[in-house]
């Protein structure tokens, strides 16, 4: 015998609540809505075993209850714990995640932007590669909420969610001037249209204006030029000693490790090493590397949890939100000069 469809009203009876109610935490409409009544609300449905139709719910509220993710590059690990924070809180809001990757490529990025769109996505969440302000701007016409995740615009005209990346390299600039290197070499990719790049390249300015006597390179990488990497390696090992390399994100920071390891440098003795993106193999790679950590999970959650909210918000009352979540420094030894093992040392 078929089982009988459970309707919102048998919901709405158990959890001895309105059908009002029931719709709106369906729709992930928490306000005024007590965390008892919505525990209430979740056990009931579960027992129920009750299953929304989205399609009828998107005739009826002409909302798609999908959520696009568009992602600048799969292979940072940085980008995969973004993707599981999304994943988690669309889940949590009752929508569904969709995903794609523009790989570096602003073509790409296009294309899978405007699929979205044409999928009827209720929102977008943009993890730019940057260079694409003038067609984000078109798409405030297409009149759907948008996210942008990590780099913004450089008039912050979009709501986004990034991380205090000025204050970060900050802190992480002076904690190397008062190790007492002699020169900094900067790996990172293209500063143009970057704006998290452009935080963090003018705080290691700012705080190097005061430090004349300390040598600082920077070096632009661009994905796949391997020979642009061993170049820009033999130069920083040419620089002062103590020297640093600073790692601009986890991606460069293991492509970087590679090619050294290589050339037969030793972190701690030859050079020191520091990046952004507490990636798992800078705590396990001998002697420690100092890194930035990044809240990459909490980045995305609060990027979809900001882009549900901007879908059930009245439109009259807009206003563009713009927030930095904390990272943190975790220094290791391959920063702290004092307690490397100097050439002398060994070669005794």
């Amino acid at each position: 015998m078929a089982k009988k469809k459970v309707t919102l009203k048998d919901i709405a009876k158990a959890a001895n609540v309105s059908g009002t109610t029931i719709s709106r935490y369906l729709n992930g409409k928490f306000d005024y809505m007590s965390a008892d009544t919505r525990q209430t609300i979740e056990r009931v449905i579960k027992e129920l075993e009750y299953r929304p139709s989205n399609i009828a719910r998107s005739l009826k509220s002409q909302k798609s209850m999908l959520l696009g993710a568009v992602i600048a590059d799969i292979e940072n690990p940085f980008s995969n714990t973004i993707i599981k924070g999304l994943s988690d809180r669309a889940n949590e809001l009752n929508y569904s995640l969709m995903v794609a990757v523009s790989d570096g490529s602003k073509e790409r990025e296009q294309k899978h932007i405007q699929r979205f769109l044409d999928n009827r996505v209720d929102g977008l969440v943009i993890n730019t590669v940057g260079e694409n302000e003038d067609y984000l701007v078109s798409l405030k016409d297409e009149h759907v909420p948008i996210v942008l995740l990590d780099k913004s615009m450089s008039d912050k005209s979009y709501d986004c969610i990034t991380s205090n990346n000025y204050d970060l390299s900050k802190e992480l600039t002076q904690h190397l001037v008062e190790e007492g290197f002699a020169s900094i070499g900067y790996f990172t990719p293209t500063i143009k249209s970057n704006t998290v790049q452009q935080s963090r390249s003018q705080a290691l300015e700012d705080v190097l204006k005061d430090h004349s006597e300390i040598e600082m390179k920077q070096y632009v990488m661009a994905k796949g030029q391997t020979d642009l990497l061993i170049e820009a390696i033999e130069s920083f090992f040419k620089l002062p000693e103590p020297r640093v390399l600073i790692a601009a994100n986890g991606l460069i920071l293991l492509n970087v490790l590679k090619e050294i390891e290589k050339m037969g440098k030793r972190i701690a003795v030859d050079y020191g090493i520091c990046g952004f993106d507490d990636i798992l193999a800078a705590s396990i790679i001998s002697p420690g590397i100092t890194t930035v950590a990044q809240n990459s999970y909490g980045l995305g959650k609060e990027s979809a949890s900001l882009l549900v909210q901007k879908i059930n918000e009245d439109k009259e009352e807009y206003s563009i939100i713009y927030k930095e979540l904390p990272g943190e420094l975790k220094i290791r030894k391959s920063t702290r000069v004092e307690e490397w093992n100097r050439k002398d040392e060994i070669n005794e």
